[in-house]
């Protein structure tokens, strides 16, 4: 039973909010326990509206940006405060901490900090990097594989620590005095209770997310031509340009109040409250909007990526451009964001309208052949809580069959509370119903391929297990007289494992559990050989378990989607049984 849990999470706003189910489940689990947030000095302000946190810690090394700029401060004014922090913290003898930081600074104060149980990102004495926890090692892989993820960031959190998201949904804690916050806002606007009001935010933490000035004016008039909706810009003082931009494009400015730069906290949470839809890209207020129950028309480019962090909650919209490079990888800058022009008002103004006459999401005739736009609506799904259902039934990828699988075998590897959904969970099911499957017998011929690949990599951890195996049969007594023996061994492992990673760069489905192999040996300390061996023997193990369970749901999905014209199918099926992994 833990008395005292830290928890740290000092990246974003949109991070923080998705940790509010971590919060408010291990407050359940854990009712006695005094809960601490800590957080940087940029979200002190919005600390204050997460739920089930007793006492929270502000890490403010902003504080010297200024006077380091101005050559005012020297170095150890830094170490100073970071030692004080640091020893303030040891001083409270936490007894859980949570790391939902990835930063080297935080693995660095986690290292300082020597709690007993950890959850999350952290180093060893020597500096090097340490990943505990199931969950945190795959949120370590999941940037380089990016198109075969289904977890929501929600999910990664709440596994990592144990909890369910489906019984811990994101929240806020609400205003007590909501009125008097809109005067506030709304001082110079006559708003009625019975008007439209729809508040978009243009801006985002990366530029290159962003849809375009043109895209949101023209959004902007036909909004208030065809609903006559009142228009209410959000942003941060420094999207103030990006705002002016908007009103100058738009026809109908009488009807815009620019907000951008002029709320806080509590004042954002209200007018949010208040408006029927946020219209935004990839930003921090969308969560605060799923939190608050806001309706969201989320808009998710280059970077952004819906399954990572979508809204967590049922009943929101989301348009993402359905091109080969979306979502982009975070190494890739881009200088052609042709993503963007992918999705036009036109389509927003048609799913926003029918959507508030109709009260629920529905696929449109006139937009539902586009074949290069996602539109998906979040709603209940069965093991992942939240699922993207897809309102236009695009062609089947091998992306899409892999991201599905993956969804059911790492929730069998990595260890779930909702183990038990996965039995009654039908992949195949939910690919005829939210894909067109009549291409499938090209795709099978793909799958060919990535079998034979995961019969490699079978075969490759097994004579990882036999090097394994062979070193810890020498015996520690033996490892001086051995030690030629031990040194071509291992760098026989060496290669070996420079094996595996190849064969996940020729087929990136499979990837994700060569990096995982990977991920797992970063965690290995000290130069026993015997015990390293032992360690690397494990990890072996695992890939030749994963290996043959991903060869196996492959060969159960492909038979579960049915085709057109069974014969065929029976004769594609028939033509890989063979080639699943174990069989």
């Amino acid at each position: 039973m833990y008395k005292k849990i830290l928890i740290l999470n000092m990246t974003r706003m949109g991070d923080l909010v998705q940790s509010t189910p971590v919060i408010t489940g291990l407050k359940k689990l854990y009712p006695k326990a005094s809960i601490t947030l800590g957080v940087t000095s940029l979200f002190e302000e919005f600390i204050k509206k997460i739920p089930s946190v007793d006492k929270h810690v502000i890490f403010d090394i902003k504080q010297f940006e200024k006077r380091i700029d101005e050559k005012k401060i020297l170095w150890i004014d830094i170490y100073q405060y970071l030692e004080t922090f640091l020893n303030d913290l040891k001083n409270n003898d936490y007894d859980l901490l949570i790391n939902l930081s990835h930063s080297k600074l935080s693995a660095f104060m986690i290292s300082f900090l020597k709690v007993k149980n950890l959850i999350g990102f952290g180093c060893n004495d020597n500096g090097d990097r340490i990943t505990v926890n199931p969950w945190m090692q795959y949120f370590g892989i999941e940037p380089f594989n990016r198109q075969f993820n289904p977890f929501n960031l929600v999910e990664i959190f709440t596994r990592c620590a144990g909890v369910s998201p489906k019984e811990n949904p994101i929240s806020l804690l609400s205003n007590e005095n909501e009125k008097e916050l809109l005067k506030e806002v709304f001082i110079n606007d006559t708003l009625n209770d019975k008007e439209l009001l729809i508040a978009i935010q243009a801006g985002s933490s990366v530029e290159g997310r962003r849809w375009s000035s043109e895209g949101f004016a023209k959004l902007v008039d036909e909004l208030v031509e065809n609903l006559n909706a009142r228009i209410v810009l959000l942003g941060v003082h420094s999207e103030k340009k990006l705002a002016a931009e908007i009103i100058f494009l738009a026809k109908h400015k009488n009807k815009i109040i620019d907000l951008t730069g002029k709320t806080n906290i509590n004042q954002l949470t209200a007018v949010v409250t208040r408006c029927s839809y946020l219209i935004t890209n990839d930003t921090g207020t969308m969560h605060v909007a799923a939190a608050l129950g806001t309706t969201i028309v989320g808009l998710f480019f280059a970077h952004a990526d819906p399954y990572e962090t979508g809204p967590y909650s049922p009943g929101h919209l989301i348009f993402q451009a359905r091109i080969s490079c979306a979502p982009c990888s975070y190494a890739v800058e881009c200088n052609n964001v042709i993503c963007v022009q992918k999705v036009h008002s036109e389509y927003l103004l048609l799913m926003i309208q029918n959507h508030y006459i109709k009260g629920s999401w529905q696929t449109l005739d006139s937009i539902s052949d586009l074949q290069e736009v996602n539109i998906f609506e979040t709603c209940l799904g069965y093991d992942r809580g939240i699922h993207l259902r897809p309102l236009i039934k695009n062609y089947l990828t091998l992306n899409d069959i892999f991201r599905e699988v993956y969804s059911k075998h790492w929730m069998k590897f990595l260890g779930s509370t909702e183990i038990s959904a996965l039995t009654s969970r039908s992949i195949g099911d939910l690919l005829l119903n939210d894909y067109d499957c009549s291409n499938i017998i090209s795709l099978l011929k793909q799958i060919e391929v990535k079998y034979c690949a995961l019969r490699d990599l079978e075969k490759l951890a097994v004579q990882g297990i036999c090097y394994a195996n062979e070193i810890i049969f020498i015996g520690p007594d033996q490892i001086s007289a051995q030690i030629v023996r031990i040194k071509h061994l291992s760098k026989e492992i060496e290669m070996l494992d420079e094996s595996i990673s190849q064969v996940g760069f020729i087929h990136p489905e499979i990837k994700p559990l060569s990096d995982m192999f990977t991920k797992r040996k970063e965690n290995f300390q000290g130069n026993d050989p015997i015990k390293l061996s032992q360690e690397s023997r494990k990890c072996y193990q695992a890939l030749l378990e994963e290996g043959k369970s991903l060869g196996e749901l492959l060969g159960s999905v492909m038979r579960e989607v049915k085709n057109p014209h069974p014969e065929i199918f029976h004769a594609a099926v028939s033509s890989i049984n063979v080639e699943v992994p174990g069989r």
